[in-house]
């Protein structure tokens, strides 16, 4: 049996068509399905509140983005189930990090046929899991100051309009990260940003951590010390380009650790987890278990 949940409202309105087709070839499929929508003020619960009524799922499919798979990863609590996805939100970095297609109707169809099991860690991060990443600082702030109005009606349009607006506004909070790193060398700065990485993409198909490993023990950190809107600006510009010239900056410092913790030395700073704006410093990141995520052959 599978379980689908989707978000209605993942992704620009534009594109919802997409989630209905797919959904349509789910449903369509050899094995019976029950699908379940998830709401903006509480995705996990539906989810989970579907696994205990239906003990025979044996694949759960998230039909959404990143925050969505999140949830699914979330509500699956101790159960061995793995979870596919389908990608209708705005970004959909893990679609592009396990290698599926843009394409709603093209994900949906190869759940039927062969698919091999990929470990992601997960990470405990305030009581929240996290799956796929956690920005702490000017990212943090644009997911907290982006409506979702916006993200609904003009999808990656409106969040990067909302950039430009919260790059001009940023105020540049001091942020202190210590931690130990994957050497053993203790950690301890200040910095104005932070990026969590369990993985090597962020906002799209182009490598912001190449190396990241979602299957070891260890997220990957970019610490980030720009002071003015050039700095910001050069950096997610550069993100952009292939050979990750992002990270030659000189205020860029990449790192690996553990576990992490985040506070800020003045104001609490915004932060968001696989896209979800869910909380602000103090941050303690730590393991938390593992979910099985199903790509192509």
């Amino acid at each position: 049996m599978r379980l689908v949940a989707y978000n209605p409202r993942g992704g620009a309105a534009i594109w919802n068509f997409r989630l209905r087709a797919a959904l349509r070839v789910l449903q369509g499929g050899p094995l019976r399905t029950v699908t379940v929508a998830t709401r903006a003020d509480d995705m996990v619960g539906p989810i989970r509140r579907a696994l205990d009524e239906n003990p025979g799922i044996t694949q759960i499919v998230a039909c959404g983005g990143d925050g969505t798979v999140a949830a699914c990863a979330a509500a699956l609590g101790d159960r061995d189930i793995p979870i596919g996805i389908v990608p209708t939100g705005t970004t959909n970095v893990l679609a592009f990090e396990l290698g599926l297609p843009s394409s709603a109707v093209a994900a949906a169809a190869l759940l039927d046929g062969p698919m091999q099991p990929t470990r992601f860690r997960t990470w405990n991060v305030n009581g929240f899991p996290m799956l796929l990443q956690l920005g702490v600082g000017f990212d943090g702030r644009l997911i907290w100051r982006t409506p979702r109005r916006v993200k609904r009606a003009l999808g990656f349009i409106g969040v990067m309009m909302s950039a430009l607006r919260q790059g001009i506004t940023f105020d540049y909070p001091d942020i202190r990260v210590t931690g130990t790193l994957d050497d053993g060398t203790p950690l301890d700065t200040v910095v104005t940003s932070v990026m969590v990485a369990n993985a090597q993409r962020w906002a799209g198909p182009q490598l912001t951590v190449p190396g990241a490993d979602p299957a070891d023990d260890y997220c990957d950190l970019l610490l980030l010390n720009y002071r003015n809107l050039s700095q910001l600006a050069a950096f997610w510009l550069a993100i952009l380009f292939p050979d990750a010239p992002h990270l030659r900056l000189p205020y860029v410092r990449r790192a690996r650790m553990s576990g992490v913790q985040i506070t800020a030395l003045g104001r609490p700073v915004e932060a968001h987890i696989d896209g979800e704006p869910l909380l602000t410093t103090p941050i303690t990141v730590a393991p938390l278990g593992a979910v099985m995520l199903l790509r192509p052959r």
